[in-house]
């Protein structure tokens, strides 16, 4: 835009330049900050493989320009729109508040421009070849569009930037071969960032401490590492989803560490080979972890918090090492099976037990955590016989994982020792019987199963004779003495009728208590006494195997029906078993 007499303006920039103009150099002037090479069509827009006097141009025009130190010319109010030209020299713009927007699309930088601490209205490169920018704390009041072609072949430095609109690097192509490919750390940006359709980094991408109002789209990026870091967004703040779906590959390290996402962290159709660390997250919305392919080396969700669990068995087949510990969420939507989970579970990362002696085998520690949190989200959910799997597959591993510890410490403790056996014992009773108090109905099983022998080993001792009547009077009447008279002295041999075949014979013996084999089994294990069977017969040790076996097991099943009625009682009035 001319205010004043062209020549004076053109033979200004010659003296700066020291040669004459150049035919988009002219034209920049007459037109107050607009060139682009004859024949340039909006519809078909290259960018210059080569220079000619058609497209060279000097980036110190654009300076000049913005900080009116051309004489007589004024920068148009939409700024200055430079396309399809090949740049040489330096674009330096450190320190300067432009007050307009740069439109430099399909251009060919020769060298890397400086807007470090720079204010402009609004940066466009659509289609550009940079060999690098420097625009640490550049505060742009616009978008800033590296895409459709645009590429880079050093560091894009925007650190630290103030940027109120989007950051659009859709299939925009960056590259460093020393450092990242794209900084973005520090940043504010007021709206997106699209780093997708696509796009490809050659190096670190840094989004650390970034601040995101809106969301973080990297859909069909590709983001390949060369100092083992691809995308790294340690700490950013985001306001709304991140979108790591759709063909997203990634070569190296994705760090999401303490970073905060406002909506959903969607890793869907996405390709990793190296590590995921989510350690510290909190992502109010859901995490996605589906259709992923390629080899996770760790997923790190350490002290992650989301609202919302979405994922499949495949994608977490694809994880080497889960590192879950203190894992929170709140609700889970899956088709993944409570076995699945445990599977997955069984698989997280684990401290090791640190035994003195070198030589001894390796043993992992546990952390009950994830399998508590997955317990009490499906008790929330309704899924209560779920949430009892979970629980018992915990105790079972914590019983094992503290005996173990017990045998660890570097003065080893004899009596410590003697405890954890002891614990071990009781804990392999506890679940045999009761499940660790998250399955009570085992006890049934057990008490059936206990019943059975006692009503067999009852029976068959009854069938050999080798039972009395307990009852002293009858002991001491003729008829038992003439039973024991005239009957086996001991153990019964063919000759020889046990007495108590003979003593069922005589009126007393018709009239006694009938021997019931199940109901003396109740009556044994049973603490009710009400039964009148252990009163009214008893077994004798001294006249066969069986006698001899069911007098001394009679204390045993007594005992095992007293601590199963009270563990049982214990467990179901809540004063046993682990309640989360």
């Amino acid at each position: 835009m001319a205010d004043g007499n062209l020549e004076e303006a053109f033979a200004w920039v010659k003296r700066q330049l020291r040669r004459e103009l150049w035919p988009r150099e002219k034209q920049f002037i007459e037109t107050g900050g607009e060139a682009c090479p004859k024949g340039f069509k909006s519809s078909n827009r290259e960018r210059p493989r080569t220079d000619d006097d058609n497209n060279r141009f000097d980036a110190r025009l654009i300076r000049w320009l913005l900080t009116q130190e051309i004489p007589g010319i004024i920068c148009r109010p939409e700024g200055v729109t430079v396309m399809g030209l090949w740049i040489e020299k330096t674009l330096s713009l450190g320190y300067v508040d432009c007050e307009r927007a740069i439109n430099a699309s399909n251009c060919t930088f020769q060298e890397a421009p400086v807007l470090r601490n720079a204010q402009l209205r609004g940066l466009y490169l659509t289609g550009t070849a940079l060999p690098g920018l420097d625009a640490v704390r550049l505060t742009c009041n616009g978008p800033i569009k590296m895409n459709k072609g645009f590429v880079a072949n050093s560091c894009i430095q925007l650190g630290e930037a103030r940027i109120t609109g989007q950051v659009d690097c859709g299939d925009g192509h960056f590259a460093s071969q020393k450092g990242p490919a794209l900084n973005l750390s520090s940043a504010e940006i007021g709206a997106d960032v699209f780093l997708n359709d696509g796009f490809t980094a050659r190096g670190a991408v840094k989004l650390v401490r970034v601040q995101i109002v809106g969301q973080l789209t990297c859909d069909g990026g590709r983001f390949d590492a060369t100092d083992g870091l691809s995308l790294n967004c340690n700490a950013a703040v985001i306001g709304a989803d991140v979108f790591l779906r759709n063909k997203f590959n990634a070569t190296g390290r994705v760090d999401f560490i303490r970073a905060q996402v406002t909506g959903n962290l969607r890793c869907q159709s996405a390709h990793f080979n190296g590590a995921f660390n989510a350690e510290g997250a909190k992502i109010a919305g859901g995490f996605f972890w589906e259709n992923i392919s390629g080899k996770v080396v760790v997923l790190d969700l350490t002290e992650t918090s989301v609202e919302r669990l979405n994922d499949d068995s495949g994608s977490w087949a694809k994880v080497k090492t889960p590192k879950l510990s203190c894992f929170r969420f709140d609700s889970i939507q899956s088709d993944m099976t409570v076995q699945d989970r445990l599977n997955l579970l069984g698989r997280k990362w684990e401290r090791d037990i640190p035994f003195p002696n070198s030589a001894a085998p390796k043993r992992n520690d546990f952390d009950p955590q994830p399998y508590s949190h997955l317990a009490k989200v499906y008790d929330a959910m309704g899924h209560r016989m779920d949430a009892a799997k979970v629980r018992y597959a915990r105790d079972e591993r914590l019983m094992w994982a503290t005996f173990f510890r017990a045998l660890a410490p570097p003065k080893p403790d004899t009596f410590g020792q003697g405890l954890a056996f002891v614990s071990l014992v009781w804990g392999c009773g506890y679940r045999a019987t009761f499940g660790y108090g998250h399955a009570p109905f085992k006890a049934l099983r057990t008490a059936l199963l206990i019943l059975a022998a006692t009503v067999w080993l009852a029976n068959a001792t009854y069938q050999r004779g080798e039972m009395a009547p307990a009852n002293v009077d009858i002991l001491l009447s003729e008829d038992w003495k003439d039973a024991i008279n005239n009957g086996c002295p001991s153990i019964q041999t063919a000759s020889c009728t046990m007495p108590l075949r003979l003593w069922e014979n005589t009126p007393a013996g018709k009239d006694h208590e009938a021997f019931s084999p199940s109901i003396y089994a109740l009556d044994l294990f049973l603490p009710l006494g009400t039964l009148a069977q252990k009163d009214s017969w008893a077994p004798s040790k001294n006249r066969g195997a069986f006698g001899w076996t069911l007098h001394y097991c009679r204390w045993i099943i007594q005992l095992s029906g007293w601590l199963l009625i009270a563990t049982a009682a214990a467990v179901f009035s809540g004063v046993l078993g682990k309640k989360d």
